[in-house]
């Protein structure tokens, strides 16, 4: 039966992927499995999270498929992914990772490998199915941090049983095209962040009556701060540089103007909403109503937008920003209080109490610390930036916004512009090709090591942190020692409980920070003497545990049984590095001595870096020096804590 009107059915996993004689086809068009170990991390920590507050359900999202024309003599419905696949491969690989068979199939249209690599998810290599087994180790190594199989089994029951998607089918007649283009316009489908603002504007209150100009203000503010990848001094006074002078100084680098009275008093009226500025007394409902109605602004000054990419989205800002309106202190390392799905709730569950004045006065407060954090976020926290030489991944940068002028020629005037020098560089006028500062080298290397260990948005608690603290206004080598104290503090806490609290951990229970951190240790300070300081070593995205002697060594290889796996060593934190799940798979089960020259894997880790260093310098790689190896590591992290006053 062919559909001629949009039907849309809800669906859990288990019978999503039950169905007898269901076929889920990626078309041609859509690009290849894609998601990497953000998304993949964040999908099972959300889907973990909700299991283990007895959620009912977890609505994950709408798969948009179209129904194809049924061949003769067969019962098989295709449907043909329109939306939605990176999610339901997704999902069709963990189902798969967790012995549960899908019924329905799932096959790339005109791609074989790919279609290939979905039935062989251990072993395929091929190169269109690359994405989806890099996509497979990733689901394999996050869901080692099931320790108990009661946790395996709580994990496999919610996601099958409680787990939603709407399923919804295209009429028969709909011009897929057509449906990109809805798809994709702004304003087709209120989110979260649009009624929390919607919100924050029906509280405003005004005792002059000029409640039109409080709530023109808070869209002004909220939507700069909205362009998470453009800076604030650009998204603010966007063609104006007399306005953004007024604000961040005439150097653009400093926030001067941030109380909500003083912005309300320099908001240009060319940002003035139609519809919402002028309303007073507005419901929730109307102001609901107007800004969903508003028209999309064109951007001006666009140069920089799509060069920098923020570390985190929108609605996590508004959380960091919540956080710090409420002045946590012991509650930071809660995952709740960034999940971005818990948007709507964390709001109500602050202003609700609070009488209408209360609201209103917070509400305005809200404003003021987001527009601080956002400016902090921007000129004090790493991006991936992205030039023409590295186009495709981008380089992790931490560069602030400052005004600059075009060099001067013949018979032209100057002109005004935007320029990023290093963030913590301590000379004035600096061009963005001047070396990198000793302090902006420092400060990155730490926040990047932080980046890679906490991947999932729920988990960056250590930009709270950075947000908190009192940086407007600080000398930048100042800001830049604040930044590298508090973020020490944090990474030196986390590691104490991960790794120094009742025995030590072996194996997948060691927590990536304890790795990541002993990197940092040794490519910042040199802390052991056949490894110096390297200003060259650059965090990337890890998480896989490579055994350095692997655990099933190939037998035909002299020195197989150097290490066996009853022995304890092969487990042990000496024996063991961080490496992405794509080297690991090609450092596979091959001896030391292998691994050792595969540079291009080993640079890695700055630990791995001593392991191969030792093995090329003669020492034989067996449980001797797995322990030798193991004690000099551990030493390198409890002399650290010592430091700083930890009893380990």
């Amino acid at each position: 039966m062919r559909i001629s009107t949009l039907q849309a059915n809800l669906f859990t996993v288990g019978k999503l992927f039950g169905e007898v004689e269901t076929h889920f086809e990626i078309p041609i068009y859509q690009r290849n499995y894609a998601w990497g170990v953000e998304q993949i991390e964040q999908l099972i920590d959300d889907v973990w999270a909700a299991a283990q507050e007895g959620a009912n359900d977890y609505f994950l999202g709408n798969l948009i498929v179209a129904q194809k024309p049924a061949e003769a003599g067969m019962s098989v419905v295709t449907f043909e992914v329109v939306d939605g696949q990176q999610r339901l491969t997704t999902l069709f690989m963990l189902l798969k990772y967790l012995r549960v068979e899908p019924t329905a199939r799932l096959t790339y249209q005109s791609r074989r490998n790919a279609t290939h690599a979905l039935t062989r998810l251990t072993t395929s290599d091929d190169d269109e199915g690359a994405g989806i087994h890099v996509g497979f180790k990733m689901i394999a190594s996050r869901m080692a941090k099931f320790r108990t199989p009661e946790d395996r089994d709580k994990f496999q029951k919610f996601l099958e049983d409680n787990v939603q998607l709407v399923r919804a089918i295209l009429p028969v007649r709909t011009d897929l095209n057509k449906y990109f283009e809805i798809m994709n316009t702004r304003g087709q489908q209120l989110e979260q962040v649009d009624i929390v603002k919607a919100r924050l504007m029906s509280y405003l209150r005004n005792e002059t009556g000029k409640v039109e100009d409080d709530r023109a203000c808070l869209a002004w503010v909220w939507d700069a701060c909205a362009e998470m990848d453009s800076y604030i001094q650009m998204a603010l006074a966007p063609s104006s540089t007399a306005l953004r002078s007024e604000i961040f100084s005439s150097t653009w680098d400093r926030l001067e103007v941030s109380s909500f009275d003083d912005l309300r008093a320099k908001r240009p009226q060319i940002h003035a909403r139609s519809g919402v500025s002028r309303s007073t007394g507005v419901s929730m409902r109307e102001a609901l109503r107007l800004y969903a109605s508003t028209a999309e602004e064109p951007a001006q000054e666009d140069f920089e937008h799509r060069r920098f990419e923020s570390p985190i989205k929108f609605p996590t800002l508004l959380l960091h920003a919540l956080k710090i309106l409420r002045e946590t202190g012991g509650e930071d390392d809660v995952d709740g209080h960034l999940d971005d799905s818990k948007l709507i709730k964390l709001f109500e569950s602050d202003f609700k109490p609070l009488s209408e004045t209360q609201r209103s006065d917070r509400a305005k407060h809200f404003v003021e610390v987001l527009l601080q954090c956002k400016f902090v976020l921007d000129n004090y926290v790493l991006k991936r930036e992205f030039t023409a030489t590295n186009a495709d991944d981008g380089a992790w940068s931490l560069k602030r916004l400052t005004r600059g002028e075009s060099e001067p020629q013949q018979g032209k005037r100057t002109k005004t512009n935007a320029r990023f020098p290093n963030a913590f560089s301590p000379g004035k006028g600096e061009w963005e090709d001047t070396p990198v500062d000793d302090a902006t080298r420092e400060v990155l290397l730490l926040q990047s090591m932080f980046r890679v260990t906490y991947t999932s948005p729920r988990t960056m608690h250590w930009i709270t942190r950075i947000l908190r603290e009192p940086l407007i206004g600080l000398p930048r080598q100042e800001a830049a020692h604040a930044i590298l104290r508090v973020l020490r503090t944090h990474a030196r806490q986390k590691v104490q409980q991960a790794f120094f609290v009742g025995a030590q951990p072996r194996g997948f229970d060691i927590e990536r920070i304890v790795f990541t951190y002993l990197d940092y240790l040794l490519a910042a300070k040199g802390a052991d003497p056949a490894l110096p300081a390297d200003p060259n070593f650059t965090f990337v995205y890890r998480n896989s545990v490579e055994h350095f002697f692997p655990q099933y060594a190939n037998r035909d290889d002299d020195g197989w049984d150097l290490v066996t796996p009853d022995d304890e060593e092969l487990h042990m934190f000496g024996n063991l590095a961080l490496v992405s799940v794509s080297t690991n798979s090609k450092f596979s089960n091959n001896l030391p001595p292998y691994k050792a020259n595969k540079t291009e894997i080993v640079r890695q880790s700055t630990k791995l870096q001593l392991i191969a260093e030792l093995v090329k310098s003669g020492t034989t790689w067996d449980k001797t020096a797995i322990r030798h190896h193991d004690r000099a590591m551990v030493n390198v992290l409890r002399e650290d804590l010592r430091e700083a006053g930890y009893d380990v």
